[in-house]
């Protein structure tokens, strides 16, 4: 490998790394637009062991604006970076994800860890994210103090959740209609 290959080669993994870094801050600080200028426009992701998986930059950062409220603070933090260069134009890497998140309204805290594995595509002489998904190490989701569903003013917000249609629902939603709610999961 020449001088030039090296430096080039070295040059992209510092973009993707910034490329991932600001995904992590765009996800945390709500900031959906600069979110949505990390993906390709033919992304897909796999987020929860393929349990939320969408085609298309559209999709994939409607899902992200619906599950991320601003009642809902979170820190996803990624350490390492296993990144491959491929070629000129593909990379893949590895991330080790520590996540906290909080859920306001319905009292629970969630801490976890998963391995995100990241396909990502050269436009231009831009890195996008091309794929993402993660699969869990574990996770382990606590309430925060006493979860009472009589404290809740608005019984509405408890039934339509219980109602719903689980593959409608995000992780969390899913989370509270089955076990804070203990809604029988419908078997095929």
């Amino acid at each position: 490998m020449t001088l030039e290959e090296r430096i080039e080669r070295l040059e992209n993994i510092e973009a993707i790394r910034y490329l991932q870094a600001k995904y992590q801050r765009c996800l945390d600080s709500r900031d959906f637009d600069g979110l949505a200028s990390c993906f390709h426009d033919d992304a897909e992701s796999s987020y929860g062991s393929g349990k939320m998986s969408y085609k298309g930059k559209d999709a994939i950062v409607k899902f992200l604006c619906d599950v991320m409220r601003p009642s809902m603070p979170s820190t996803h933090l990624i350490h390492g970076g296993e990144i491959d260069i491929i070629d000129s134009k593909h990379a893949e890497a590895k991330w080790y994800l520590e996540d906290h998140l909080v859920h306001q309204k319905f009292l629970v805290k969630l801490h976890g860890a998963a391995i995100y594995e990241v396909k990502y595509e050269k436009v231009g002489d831009e890195w996008k994210i091309k794929k993402i998904g993660y699969d869990r190490c574990y996770q382990y989701v606590e309430a925060r103090g006493p979860v009472n569903l009589a404290t809740f003013k608005n019984k509405t917000i408890i039934n339509k959740v219980k109602k719903a249609d689980p593959t409608t629902l995000g992780e969390y939603g899913q989370y509270y209609q089955y076990e804070t709610l203990k809604k029988k999961k419908k078997t095929k």
